[in-house]
């Protein structure tokens, strides 16, 4: 079960109430986000690195996507989706597959493994299905991350994430400020949740595989939550709290055949903001405090 809450901020007084929408400041008063930064930036680069515990060359793509990762810690962010026919559930195999991932897989044009879209962005000649498709093979990805980093972005982003041991919750505020126009364009907000620290047989890894930037689930849903229209001009501002009950384990306590039990001090909180259900402008990590 998934509980949404919102928070209004009234120009310098801070009140919390639920809405059906995140809020901004009093049409008129100065805009006062906390957390996103007003200067402009470049895009921050996202990669989602399509991924199966029966892969024997996926640990190529996770090696690039660290490198990638550790050369740019604030700039790239990796989301490890566990779709198709090599993450599938089969005996004596960790399943670490989701809900979202074959929908994700569908969309990107995928045909081969391991393969990753970059902000869902279409680059000409680099596609795997030869055509107009997002998935890439291992190769293209980090050049096509050093081009979205070099991209202005209209839209920065901010965020916190608190677990609660106690309540087994957690909670992710966002904030977004437009630093460009982005009136004419549908934004929407993705929060996804991330476990890293699984050991499990990998093809082409081993017994002793460590599995990172699993994506668990989408705290927004399959596509995110939308920033209404009249706060996706330039200036504007919007800022949302998601309240997520954590479960015990994904798919079974046990490796295998489950995905493992939730370890707090292991999970990753990513936020992305999408024109549509494609072309991510930017993304963020965020860290996630433990209460």
């Amino acid at each position: 079960m998934k509980k949404i809450f919102l928070l209004s901020v009234l120009a310098s007084i801070v009140m919390f109430g639920c809405k059906d929408e995140g809020s901004t400041t009093t049409p008129g008063t100065s805009n006062n986000p906390t957390m996103a930064s007003m200067e402009k930036s470049n895009r921050n680069a996202v990669l989602e690195d399509f991924t199966g515990v029966r892969c024997g060359y996926c640990p190529q793509g996770h090696q690039i996507a660290n490198d990638i990762l550790i050369n740019n810690p604030e700039r790239f962010v990796v989301i490890g989706v566990n779709a198709g026919s090599y993450a599938a559930p089969a005996a004596g195999w960790a399943n670490f597959t989701n809900s979202y991932g074959q929908d994700l897989v569908n969309q990107s044009g995928v045909t081969g493994y391991p393969a990753g879209t970059m902000n869902r962005q279409p680059f000409p000649g680099k596609a795997q299905n030869k055509g107009t498709g997002l998935a890439m093979s291992r190769g293209y990805w980090a050049e096509t991350a050093a081009a979205v980093m070099a991209e202005p972005s209209p839209v920065n982003l901010g965020g916190k994430a608190v677990f609660n041991k106690a309540a087994s919750t957690m909670t992710v505020t966002y904030e977004v400020y437009y630093t460009g126009d982005e009136s004419a364009n549908e934004n929407r907000v993705n929060i996804a949740l991330l476990q890293s620290g699984m050991v499990a047989n990998q093809s082409g890894g081993g017994a002793s595989y460590v599995h990172k930037h699993v994506m668990r689930d989408f705290l927004t849903g399959p596509w995110g939550h939308e920033v209404p229209s009249e706060n996706t001009a330039e200036g504007k501002w919007y800022t949302e709290t998601v309240t997520y009950d954590v479960p015990t384990d994904y798919n079974g306590a046990v490796i295998p055949p489950g995905g493992g039990s939730v370890v707090p001090e292991d999970l990753d909180v990513v936020v992305f903001i999408a024109r549509g259900k494609t072309d991510i402008i930017t993304g963020i990590h965020v860290p996630v405090t433990i209460e």
